[in-house]
């Protein structure tokens, strides 16, 4: 019954981060205009190539394939966040130079170094797909660049460090 119950918790959890998600994409991290102009200023000034040996083009959000975009990289400022529960991504909410919003999920950082408000990502080869979900009776869609490691990302940038990376966490469970 514990089993049911943790499990619930968790479908609660995931819903409940879907929701955030979708309303701080709608709503552009729920920030005020200046702030967003300020946001996005600091974008384009910041905003550098990854260097005349990369293999990559820069484009903004829209230029995105469903899918993996190997020969692109997308740069956008971080306006907002939703801190994961359990086993779930990091999730930024960002802003591109055309001020489109979407998510990108961040998989196996450690929460207390990841990206913070204001902060540049750079993204080579985002990997883009959609999520239309039908949650409580409600119909939630937004799009999601997945990142599966920090050390794929430039934050400001900086190629990040190993030390980024999320704990391993070992959990055992007793055979009865």
């Amino acid at each position: 019954s514990s089993g049911i119950n943790a499990e619930y918790g968790e479908l609660d959890g995931l819903q409940d981060q879907i929701r955030k998600t979708h309303g701080l994409v709608l709503n552009k991290g729920k920030l005020k205009a200046k702030k967003v102009a300020t946001l996005m200023k600091s974008l384009k000034e910041k905003t550098s190539s990854l260097g005349p040996s990369s293999q990559v083009i820069m484009v903004t959000f829209s230029q995105l394939a469903v899918g993996q975009n190997k020969d692109k990289a997308v740069s956008c400022v971080l306006v907002s966040s939703v801190v994961p529960e359990g086993q779930t991504p990091f999730v930024c909410i960002c802003l591109d130079a055309d001020s489109t919003c979407f998510a990108v999920n961040i998989y196996n950082i450690d929460t207390s170094k990841a990206p913070k408000l204001g902060d540049i990502l750079t993204i080579p080869f985002p990997h883009l797909s959609t999520v239309d979900l039908p949650v409580s009776g409600e119909r939630y869609q937004f799009s999601v660049v997945r990142v599966d490691s920090p050390l794929q990302l430039m934050v400001n940038n900086r190629q990040l460090s190993n030390d980024v990376l999320a704990p391993l966490k070992l959990t055992t469970t007793a055979m009865t």
